[in-house]
């Protein structure tokens, strides 16, 4: 029996309750940890600080805490949550996603849920043990005297050593379902990475922070949505944006000076060509500020891949793609990060992965279409691009003509294919530096390093030729100010074309081995 609880306290529930429908009413406080638990207001109190989180969520946490340890399949826990109606897979999958944040960021990582593949979930707590919460006998909001903390007078605050903490409570922690909801809609608008998605994620955070001015997390995200607008966005609105982000990230570490989203936000506003060692370093400062932030784990991978060294970045992909599983980016970057590696086993599961879950997201397909032709499945990769009905919306017929051209080439192996397939994307590679790369890709890998060398002079010096302000077909409204990423230099496709002396050439022009040298990393870069 645990220390303090009376055998009372530990039947606050039959067999039969624990397998019944969670009714947040009927629940009792409960602990994990340090963190306290109560589902009848739904609130979380760690280290002084109490947050109120979304009823489903709670109910999650309940089932699981329920089980002691057992596991919980998808389908016991639409029973238990959903009142047995039919729920999707994304819909439960999003609600363990923010399960799993309320563990890492309000519970202060003192419990956390983990996955049985093809099985269900499971509650362990901050030790690893999957010992169950322990039961309290009132409402953990009322250890810190909430009443008091809320609507009590100053004298009564004071005189309980707590005005700082009723402060934070009434003003921060305590967040509104409406601005709860803003934040969280926001949060998942910025996962799915695409240019709409942002744009919504950015209305969705204006109108949080309008409502909760003093909150620090809805205005991080603002900061991370505002950057991220302006990586899509042409040149001209770039400064504009970058200083309303550079204004967000102000006001939220005026209130959390270790707010995750602005780290990544600060992190990210950075500009990235050549100057990757400025970047490494803000994004080591922001893991050791905030370990636990998902994003601020991406955001290191992501620079070290920019760099070539895959393999240091591999640890915090996977830590990434346990916290996010229904983020397209994560899956598209970690996927690449394994593929430039050889381990095109992980690679091809990561892509089956992204695909069953995200099925017409843009970069899913793609990623998976393109792992499929150069990977010896260019037949299943035909397939793929030949059946219209499943591709992405929002694409022009000619995109696809233009990539389709590429993989049957593949499939067929041909010499006079591949070399008429180069030629013709020679304009393509001019409709934006996204094509550019991919000819280049191509090219490298049918061998023909002439053309590859030229098409990458062109895209990072503009040698030859200059490339508009579209990553892509306009269509996808997606522009690039001019910014170019290296990590497709180390794209496995480029294998034999680093081998060739003009790559060093390109690499030392380019300031890589200037950074090499300065970080004695070198010996990291993927082969």
């Amino acid at each position: 029996m645990p220390s303090g609880a009376s055998g009372a306290e530990l039947t606050t529930h039959s067999a039969e309750a624990d397998n019944g429908p969670v009714i947040l009413a009927h629940e009792l406080p409960f602990r994990i940890g340090e963190a306290q638990f109560s589902p009848s207001t739904r609130e979380v109190l760690f280290a002084g600080r109490a947050a109120v989180i979304e009823p489903r969520v709670m109910q999650a946490l309940v089932a699981l805490n329920r089980a002691h340890g057992s596991v919980v399949s998808k389908d016991d826990l639409a029973a238990r949550c959903w009142d047995s109606r039919v729920v999707g897979e994304d819909a439960i999958n999003r609600v363990i996603s923010r399960l799993r944040a309320v563990g890492e960021r309000q519970a202060g990582g003192q419990f956390r849920v983990e996955t049985i593949t093809k099985v269900g979930y499971r509650l362990v707590n901050g030790t690893g043990s999957t010992a169950p919460g322990q039961p309290l006998t009132r409402d953990p909001a009322s250890s810190i005297g909430r009443r008091e903390l809320v609507i009590g007078s100053t004298a009564a605050i004071a005189a309980t050593g707590l005005g700082a903490l009723g402060w934070h409570y009434a003003h921060r922690d305590q967040v509104p379902d409406d601005v709860r909801a803003l934040i969280e809609d926001g949060r998942s608008s910025l996962y799915q990475g695409t240019v709409e998605q942002i744009g919504n994620g950015v209305g969705k955070l204006r109108q949080a922070v309008q409502l909760a001015p003093d909150n620090a997390e809805a205005w991080g995200l603002l900061a991370l949505a505002y950057v991220k607008a302006s990586m899509n966005s042409p040149a001209a609105r770039r400064p504009d944006l970058l200083a309303r982000a550079s204004e967000a990230v102000r006001r939220a570490f005026a209130l959390d000076a270790d707010q995750p989203d602005a780290l990544v936000a600060r992190t990210w506003m950075l500009p990235q060509l050549g100057n990757w060692y400025a970047v490494e370093t803000a994004a080591r400062d922001a893991l050791r500020r905030a370990p636990k932030s998902a994003l601020v784990n991406f955001a290191l991978a992501k620079v070290l891949v920019e760099v070539g060294r895959n393999r240091e970045a591999q640890p915090f992909y996977a830590y990434t793609l346990e916290q996010l599983p229904l983020a397209p980016p994560v899956y598209i970057c970690a996927s690449t990060s394994l593929w430039a590696l050889g381990r095109l086993d992980e690679a091809d599961r990561v892509t089956l992965k992204a695909i069953d879950l995200l099925p017409r997201h843009y970069g899913v397909w793609f990623t998976r279409l393109y792992y499929l032709a150069f990977n010896g499945r260019a037949a299943e990769a035909v397939a793929m691009i030949d059946d219209i009905d499943s591709r992405p919306l929002g694409i022009p017929d000619w995109n696809y003509d233009a990539t389709a051209m590429q993989i049957k080439a593949l499939a067929s192996g041909r010499r006079e294919d591949l070399r008429r397939t180069i030629d013709a994307w020679r304009s393509t590679a001019l409709k934006g530096s996204g094509f550019a790369e991919n000819a280049a890709l191509f090219a490298a890998f049918a061998g023909d390093y002439d053309e590859a060398f030229r098409l990458l002079n062109g895209i990072y010096f503009g040698r030859g030729f200059r490339l508009p302000d579209t990553y892509f077909s306009r269509e996808q409204q997606m522009f690039t100010a001019g910014e170019r990423t290296t990590h497709a230099l180390f794209d496995r496709r480029f294998l034999g074309l680093r081998r060739d002396s003009r790559f060093r050439s390109l690499t030392r022009e380019l300031g890589l081995d200037a950074y090499w040298a300065r970080t004695n990393s070198r010996a990291l870069v993927t082969a």
